[in-house]
This record gives structure tokens, C-alpha cells and sequence, in this order.
């Protein structure tokens, strides 16, 4: 008879369920491999795709930064143009905008940049962007509990473009500590905001 350490009972149902959730999607989908552009950062936005394009890599998800250097030369129709050419599937962008998630006195540009951003990925026919947690200033519980409103409000912003927009919790930031992240979802799952559309299109 095997005995388990607690360690290991506490996570064996855990590690069960992914198990079974990962067979399940597997089973409805296939998986499929996207390369991230910041991989690519010193080959440039054209090099870079064209590479991945090579190598046999479908799908692809852009930065804003290798974006925006392309287009101090050409025009957007010109960068989607070489996503359709070589045959890769453009699934994923970067918007580079912070300072959306948590209270600040930039909120109100933040957002407004978010606005520019979305329009043009839509532009490119995307539907799914995101937007990084990059800040480093002390974050307090009561910032936490705006969480709610401050996704309700970006979401605002990516529906009327028809978008997806998605949080990445960069391990740097202050903003997704262990100790403060139970206070965050809590004060999400808990607002009245968080079931509206808005906030729905916001994972």
C-alpha cells in the first residue's frame, strides 16, 4: 500500500481534473502552436513572419512595437498584406497599454489609447488583444477592489470593436502578488459589473 504525502493528496484531484479537462479539449479541437513576436524582437515585423512562415508556423500573434516601427515606413493594409501573403493566420496582438487595470491619474489616456489601439487590429481583422498588468507603484486592497470596474470600463472600449481583450499578470508587477490576487477576483466575481458585456469581453 502506497502512502501519500499530504502534499500529494491535496494536489492529485487538481492534477486529475486538468488531466480531464485537457482530454476534453483535445478531443473538440486540435492544439495548434502560435508564435509570439516578442521571440522575434531583433528580426523586425516583415523578417520575423516571414521566418516563422518558413519554419511552418501558422499561427502568429504581433507586438504593437514591431508594428509601429513597420508602419513609420508603410501603411496598415501593407502590414496585413504580409500576414495574408505568406499564409499565417494573425490570432493574437500585444496593445501595449498600461495603466488600464489598476486606479491612476492616466487611466482616462490609458483607455483612450486602448481606443486607437483596438480600431486598428480590428483594422487588420483581429479579435483578440491584451493588455499587460506592468505596473510597479505599491497597489493597496481598495485598488483591488475597482478591479471590477476598471475591466467593466476596458471592455467598453475593445466591444466596440468587437473584441476580446485579455489580462497577462506579468510576474513583476505589484499589481498580481499571491497575497493580493484572492482580493482581486473576489472583489470582480462580487460587483454587480461583472456579468454585464462589457466586462464579459474581458478574460
Amino acid at each position: 500500500m502506497t502512502t501519500l504525502s499530504r502534499r500529494e493528496m491535496i494536489l492529485t484531484p487538481v492534477a486529475l481534473a486538468a488531466t480531464s479537462a485537457m482530454s476534453a479539449a483535445v478531443g473538440e479541437k486540435k492544439m495548434t502552436l502560435a508564435i509570439h513576436q516578442n521571440t522575434s524582437n531583433g528580426a523586425g515585423y516583415r523578417k520575423s513572419l516571414e521566418g516563422w512562415a518558413r519554419a511552418g508556423i501558422k499561427d502568429v500573434e504581433i507586438t504593437n512595437i514591431l508594428l509601429d516601427e513597420f508602419l513609420k515606413t508603410d501603411d496598415l493594409a501593407a502590414a496585413r498584406r504580409v500576414i495574408t501573403d505568406l499564409g499565417l493566420n494573425l490570432v493574437h496582438a500585444a496593445t501595449g497599454v498600461t495603466e488600464i487595470w489598476e486606479p491612476n491619474p492616466n487611466r482616462a489616456a490609458a483607455l483612450d489609447n486602448l481606443k486607437k489601439r483596438c480600431e486598428m487590429y480590428a483594422n487588420m481583422g483581429l479579435n483578440r488583444v491584451y493588455a499587460a498588468t506592468a505596473t510597479s507603484k505599491k497597489v493597496t486592497e481598495d485598488d483591488y477592489k475597482a478591479g471590477a470596474d476598471n475591466m467593466h470600463d476596458a471592455g467598453e472600449v475593445a466591444k466596440q470593436f468587437n473584441m476580446s481583450l485579455r489580462i497577462e499578470f506579468l510576474r513583476t508587477s505589484t499589481l498580481c502578488t499571491f497575497r493580493m490576487y484572492p482580493t482581486f477576483l473576489a472583489s470582480y466575481w462580487t460587483s454587480p459589473r461583472a456579468s454585464s458585456p462589457a466586462t464579459e469581453s474581458v478574460r
